[in-house]
């Protein structure tokens, strides 16, 4: 393989990528998790490791999170964040459809990392997420409902 010069690798965009789960209950609420590290609850998810494939790393953050297992289906969401206020790189989201959790008294959470979960209407579980995240909710459920993936890249900074 051909090594690049690093003047051209210079110029390439480099991009943080994190990975989240839109998981469901029977009942159609979202599920989602409050994490012990920040006050806003959030979707399953993770950063995605090196050498791993969003797919990859959505099906390993759903198992290390919540204790399951769950097929990783269609992308519902793709985000672009340019600035998300902690670090200079900007960040890639991935909200993949991963099903419905037919027993949610089956979930066990990742006990350093998350300290409750909750299955909400999309309204409700939009209200506990950072003012920059909540609309992904919505638009994770609409995705999911039209069988269309949504990409609306934030244009500008996050709001601090």
């Amino acid at each position: 393989m051909t090594q690049l010069p690093q003047a051209v690798l210079d110029r390439f965009a480099t991009s943080y990528a994190v990975v989240c789960a839109f998981i469901t209950d029977p009942e159609g609420r979202v599920l989602v998790v409050k994490p012990t590290y920040r006050p806003e609850w959030q979707f399953v998810g993770g950063m995605i490791d090196r050498g791993e494939s969003p797919h990859e790393a959505c099906a390993r953050e759903v198992k290390e999170e919540i204790g399951i297992d769950l097929p990783v289906g269609d992308l519902l969401v793709l985000d672009y964040v340019p600035d998300h206020g902690f670090d200079s790189a900007p960040m890639t989201v991935y909200i993949f459809d991963c099903g419905i959790v037919q027993d949610p008294a089956g979930i066990r959470l990742q006990a350093d990392e998350l300290a409750d979960f909750a299955c909400l209407p999309v309204d409700e579980a939009a209200a506990r997420f950072h003012s920059t995240n909540s609309a992904r909710v919505e638009r994770a459920a609409e995705a999911r409902r039209t069988g269309r993936t949504s990409y609306v890249p934030q244009s500008g900074p996050a709001p601090r």
